[in-house]
């Protein structure tokens, strides 16, 4: 084994020891609690002889079991997995040893306990192995499916003996054969091109492509077409979107008036007590209003590709209105609301929105829907 391969193994060797010795306590038998016991004393009193001397004894005991362990032992697990127990029994072994030498009154009174690193690591090379070997038979099939399967068994080799053989290889082999390839095709913008409605490309088309690729669906990848044929393989699914209503409504006005009427203190009377004098004012705000009304629908259809099958289709709707108000007003100012002020305040003359802004905004806003409904309810994996 190249000298750079077998020192990252043993460093991962290390680092896992250290991350998982609060995991194997729950292995522990009386016999190995009564050994950390004895050492934990020595720990706090390395003159405690009584300890000292029941210590080599019970070492003995709590590991001779697991010095004669094998793959006999476990028959009843599958390949790999055997091993792989072998391995966290044998861990135990492990964890005394090293709590022993690390006390010197322990190590003292047992000065060479077994070290069971090379049979673990030779248990854990025995089954990389083994999945490996499971994961090369999963592939044979060569269909998603088995991919699927040889992929979480090439994990596992990769898991008990880091960077086995070509493990890492064989597991971007297995990813790349079990993901379901999506294309989504361009976008019909009712009638009209993208360009027509401000997009500098073909907006929907690429941004489903990043916001799904970007979700939680870890067995599917999406493509546009320019993908798919740059990387010469077949879809399993087509997005079909089309924009099957945009309307942009033309901008109409109309007018209307409010009259306004309040009474105010001009004044108090010269009587004992006084009284307020009241005047009553009026007014009449003449208003005009202008409206834009406008609407679109995003229709969505997923689809498998060899049989057409749909595997999702809906719609999603979105209106917009756009209200501008101006006002200005005859007769006595005092009589006017504070709302009558905003709109006398406003100008005369407002610039409505773009049709590329409203088409923006309700194609977004149909879109959201969209994206919410596929990755709520899609399952695009068979």
């Amino acid at each position: 084994m190249h000298l750079r391969k077998l020192f990252i193994v043993v460093l991962w060797f290390a680092i896992y020891s250290c991350s998982t010795a609060s995991k194997i306590e729950h292995r522990y038998t009386p016999d190995d609690k009564f050994v950390f016991e004895l050492v934990e004393r020595l720990r706090t009193n390395p003159k405690d002889d009584e300890a000292a001397k029941l210590l080599p004894d019970a070492y003995n005991q709590a590991s001779e079991t697991r010095k004669n362990i094998n793959a006999s032992n476990f028959n009843n697990l599958n390949p790999g997995d055997r091993w792989m127990e072998i391995a966290k029994e044998l861990s135990v072994c492990q964890k005394m040893h090293d709590e022993i030498i690390s006390v010197p009154a322990a190590q003292k009174a047992m000065p060479n306990p077994w070290n069971p690193s090379a049979k673990i690591q030779e248990a854990r090379l025995t089954a990389a192995k083994e999945y490996y070997n499971q994961g090369l038979g999963y592939m044979s099939y060569n269909n998603r499916t088995y991919a699927k399967k040889a992929y979480e068994y090439f994990v596992k080799a990769n898991e008990a003996y880091p960077n086995y053989a070509d493990v890492q290889a064989q597991m971007a082999r297995a990813r790349e054969l079990s993901v379901i390839r999506v294309l989504v095709r361009p976008v019909n913008y009712y009638s009209y091109g993208w360009d027509y409605w401000g997009f500098s490309n073909d907006y929907l088309q690429y941004k489903i492509v990043s916001d799904l690729n970007n979700s939680s669906f870890s067995d599917t990848r999406f493509y546009t077409e320019a993908d798919i044929r740059f990387q010469h393989f077949a879809a399993d699914k087509v997005v079909d979107l089309r924009v099957n209503d945009l309307n942009i409504g033309r901008l109409y006005s109309d007018s209307y008036t409010i009259n306004r009427q309040k009474q105010i203190v001009v004044g108090e009377s010269k009587s004992l007590p006084a009284k307020p004098i009241y005047q009553t004012v009026t007014a009449v705000v003449s208003v005009r209003r202008s409206v834009m009304q406008s609407r679109a629908s995003l229709e969505c259809r997923i689809y498998d590709q060899a049989t057409n099958r749909n595997v999702f289709f809906d719609r999603f709707p979105d209106n917009y209105t756009w209200t501008y108000e101006s006002a200005k007003f005859k007769g006595d100012e005092r009589a006017l609301e504070p709302s009558d002020r905003i709109l006398i305040n406003n100008p005369p003359n407002p610039r409505p929105p773009s049709r590329q802004e409203i088409a923006r905004r309700l194609i977004d806003n149909c879109y959201y829907q969209l994206i919410s409904s596929i990755r709520n309810s899609v399952r695009f994996m068979e």
